[in-house]
């Protein structure tokens, strides 16, 4: 006999694996170490091409000056001033992308293991917690 509550609850299943099962899975294929790792990886290559971009963007925009003022610049009080500027983009982004990493990687933790808690449970023998329709 078909029993309603276990086909609901596949029902469930395999839209949740069809969904963000797959997604979690991904995620949870990585130790929570090398996940946050990577992701703070490429944070910090997005931040450095988007840094040198401003950059140039910058030293477009001030070419003029920045030609009729070279030698009276003082260059070690620009460069500490874009390197500070980088250094503060990099640690501002660094620290979301480890928050954000490390909440995503418990999101779907908890997802995978009350996705193999109802799999067990749909595995189960006779005392698995489904009335029995009649």
């Amino acid at each position: 006999m078909i029993n309603k509550d276990k086909v609901a609850v596949m029902t469930k299943m395999a839209a949740y694996e069809a969904g963000d099962g797959r997604k979690n899975l991904t995620v949870c294929s990585y130790f929570r170490s090398d996940y946050v790792g990577f992701q703070m990886l490429k944070t910090w290559i997005a931040v450095t091409i988007a840094f040198c971009i401003l950059f140039a963007i910058y030293l477009v925009y001030e070419m003029d000056s920045l030609m009729t003022d070279f030698y009276s610049i003082d260059l070690l009080a620009l460069g500490k001033k874009f390197g500070f500027a980088y250094l503060a983009l990099c640690a501002v982004y660094l620290l979301a992308a480890f928050v954000i990493s490390q909440r995503r990687y418990g999101l779907a933790l908890r997802a995978t293991v009350k996705f193999d808690k109802e799999l067990d449970l749909l595995a189960g023998g006779e005392d698995d917690g489904f009335e029995e329709e009649e």
